[in-house]
């Protein structure tokens, strides 16, 4: 299933609770932002240093749990380091070129790539 299908299918399943996949998407971008900060706390070899000439792809695996409020909450499975994005490439031809520009380029195309710095 493609990801425009899938968000279709969530909202009309959803909407009607408040939970459109617009809500549950920022859950999931504050796990990321909290999940690399705390990786990053700690100088190595405890945590990802800082170098300002190094790029990374990560891919991460997540579940969505209803939880005891009836609210769907993104629970973190494990983030991998070299992902395979073979299904990534088969759905979007431009998914490589994409991202390295944004990570040699710093050119953001703001359709398919999100700021979750803030």
């Amino acid at each position: 299933m493609d990801c425009e299908t899938f968000i279709t299918m969530y909202n009309e399943q959803h909407a009607q609770n408040g939970e459109t996949w617009s809500v549950i998407e920022q859950r999931i971008f504050q796990m990321f932002r909290e999940l690399f900060h705390c990786a990053t706390i700690e100088e190595p070899p405890l945590g990802i240093g800082s170098c300002l000439s190094s790029r990374a792809l990560y891919a991460a695996d997540l579940i969505l749990e209803l939880n005891n409020n009836n609210e769907i909450q993104p629970k973190l499975l494990e983030v991998n380091f070299a992902p395979d994005c073979d299904r990534a490439c088969a759905s979007h031809p431009n998914f490589y070129n994409q991202v390295f520009n944004v990570l040699f380029r710093d050119l953001i195309d703001e359709q398919n790539v999100t700021d979750i710095s803030v």
